[in-house]
């Protein structure tokens, strides 16, 4: 970390209920006390022993000293770094993405200004690719970011840099997507299931998949591998441009991906949390990324209005619907098709079907009377 940061100082900013929480979640023993100001954890493994005290009371003249220990004996215990501590209590309830530039050329904290918002500007494109692959998946995405994707992105922060090569930490908050309420932020009191189940974690977990898919298909020489994945769960050309983006199409520049899961929430998907790319991945990832947009290029948009909406009758069992569209084709001639979106697009269409509004839609068509179409991209023509 940048070593002018005070965290003496910043300890007051900790949460002590959260750190409370913290030490509960990853093994620490609650001391029965009857002193209510503070509160005791103990913590054994093989032959070594470690008590922390956490003044609960901020109003304390020794608190910042106190809080600061506790710190400090949690790093020990855990063989973490204070800075590691301290970022996680700063930022509870989150999973953290570290992303590391590894070159020669870096000294020890410090990166060229240039270099470093390339590595700011794509880390923000890698979450916000994985984001939208998630919600609406498309081969390549394409015009305005929707409302779901931007509010996720906006919850997120870059944590302080950490000295060795250069290091930037993406603290993700949780959150999900509700039916009713829409994007809602999530508490370090929410239930454990509801955050593993969140928005937050599939962007994380799908981060660090993606990545992993990635260096494997590309060891094995299999980049079609890639390419074919079904659409549900397809990496967008825009998710390889964003890797790249991280200074990786630089000579001799190695990045490296860490997940720091959130302790509060047990990680029950199998995802690596460390991955190294080098160099030697660039132009693999380059060709991807410029053959799915490739293949962007030949689908076929649709401009027209829905004549007909199909989907499940209970609302909690939608995970998709089919529309019919009825346009106009390169000859004039009045056509109709049938579409299959997501749960996102669906709820759309459903809304300009009520207000009559045209809808844009992009994909592949098949068939003659009774064609279908894929959508890789749904737009709502307000």
């Amino acid at each position: 970390m940048i070593y002018s940061v005070n965290f003496l100082d910043l300890t007051e900013k900790i949460n002590p209920l959260a750190f409370s929480k913290y030490l509960k979640d990853t093994g620490w023993n609650l001391f029965p006390s009857k002193k209510t100001h503070i509160k005791i954890f103990q913590f054994e493994e093989n032959d070594a022993f470690y008590q922390v005290i956490i003044p609960v009371e901020k109003q304390l003249s020794d608190y910042k000293e106190a809080m600061y220990k506790a710190v400090t004996t949690v790093a020990e215990a855990e063989n973490k770094s204070v800075e590691q501590v301290m970022l996680y209590l700063l930022n509870p309830n989150t999973d953290i993405l570290k992303i590391r530039l590894i070159r020669n050329d870096i000294e020890a904290g410090s990166i060229l200004f240039d270099d470093a918002i390339r590595m700011y500007e794509n880390a923000k494109k890698l979450l916000g690719a994985a984001t939208r692959d998630i919600l609406h998946p498309r081969k390549y995405h394409q015009g305005r970011t929707d409302d779901a994707v931007s509010q996720f992105l906006s919850g997120c922060r870059f944590g302080q840099t950490e000295v060795g090569s250069y290091v930037v930490s993406v603290v993700c908050p949780f959150a999900e997507l509700d039916e009713e309420e829409g994007y809602k932020q999530l508490s370090i009191f929410s239930d454990e299931e509801q955050c593993a189940r969140s928005l937050t974690r599939q962007v994380t977990t799908r981060v660090m998949d993606n990545i992993f898919q990635i260096k494997e298909h590309i060891d094995e020489g299999n980049l079609d591998g890639l390419l074919s994945k079904s659409s549900t769960d397809i990496i967008s050309a825009n998710f390889y441009e964003a890797l790249t983006g991280l200074n990786l199409d630089t000579e001799g520049a190695n990045v490296e991906f860490t997940a720091e899961w959130s302790p509060a929430v047990k990680n029950k998907m199998d995802v690596r949390s460390k991955i190294l790319l080098t160099h030697d991945y660039c132009q693999p990832l380059l060709t991807a990324a410029g053959r799915l947009k490739e293949k962007k290029k030949t689908l076929t948009k649709i401009l027209g209005r829905i004549n007909k909406l199909e989907s499940s009758p209970d609302v909690t069992q939608r995970k998709n619907g089919k529309i019919s569209v009825v346009y106009l084709d390169e000859h004039e001639k009045k056509r109709s098709t049938a579409v299959l979106l997501d749960h996102n697009d669906y709820g759309r269409a459903i809304e300009a079907h009520e207000k009559g509004l045209y809808v844009e839609i992009e994909g592949t068509l098949t068939g003659s009377k009774r064609s279908s179409m894929t959508c890789e991209a749904f737009r709502v023509i307000e």
